[in-house]
């Protein structure tokens, strides 16, 4: 089995202040997508897989579980104008896996940030496969696939703190999240964070499939069950 440890979730500074939000009426909508930094409870910074809608129509996002807990808001990192635009609803910490129930009226869903474009869900490729990963830290990055344990693949590709969340993914389909790094040395010791994408010395990045994310999650009523992209 993969030994993993989680990327750490990291600190908003505290000069960062929330913005207070006024009536929903007036406050901006923020465009967010999956690669889009988000807050988590106001002071940790993650990233959002993908946005889509549930089986009842409810407009929902997926993140890392360790990102926070439940109950917990969420503000989009690039337009904290726009006030708390959801919250954590779902959360499952066996697959690291958190749903986010998003006000409609203060977002803008979107398929594309930057260079990271998701138009569907599709299945993790095999070993030594390309795959790419969008993360609010490290941006954009790719690498091959090294190995499958089952829900899980190792992959050298570049990622750091605050890229918790982030889409893998291949020819526009979405097929995993980011949910950790590689413990180079076993348990207990830290994992090596990517500085540079140029310097590729670095821990490995573990995701979990998304076919593994969706499949337990649809077979559940809760909210986010029956995703589907925007």
């Amino acid at each position: 089995m993969i030994k993993r440890v989680l990327v750490a979730v990291a600190a908003v500074a505290a000069t960062v202040a929330l913005v207070p939000s006024g009536p929903a009426e007036a406050a901006p909508r923020a465009t967010v997508g999956g690669g889009s930094g988000i807050i988590v409870a106001g002071n940790a910074l993650c990233t959002m897989t993908a946005v889509g809608h549930d089986r009842t129509g409810r407009l929902v996002g997926l993140t890392a579980a360790h990102c926070g807990g439940i109950g917990n808001t969420v503000q989009a990192e690039r337009n904290r104008k726009a006030g708390v635009i959801g919250s954590i609803v779902t959360r499952s910490s066996s697959l690291d896996v958190a749903v986010i129930a998003l006000n409609s009226s203060r977002v803008k869903a979107v398929r594309q940030v930057g260079k990271a474009r998701i138009s569907r869900i599709g299945s993790y490729p095999k070993p030594f496969s390309n795959v790419c990963k969008a993360g609010r830290t490290t941006g954009f990055t790719c690498g091959p696939t090294l190995v499958h344990d089952g829900n899980a693949a190792l992959n050298y590709v570049c990622a750091d703190h605050g890229d918790s969340g982030g889409p893998i993914i291949v020819g526009g389909r979405l097929v995993g999240m980011l949910n950790g790094a590689l413990r180079v040395a076993g348990a207990g010791t830290p994992s090596i964070p990517c500085v540079d994408p140029a310097f590729p010395v670095y821990s490995p990045m573990i995701a979990t499939k998304m076919t593994d994310i969706l499949g337990p999650l649809n077979k559940t009523s809760r909210v986010g069950s029956g995703f589907r992209l925007i």
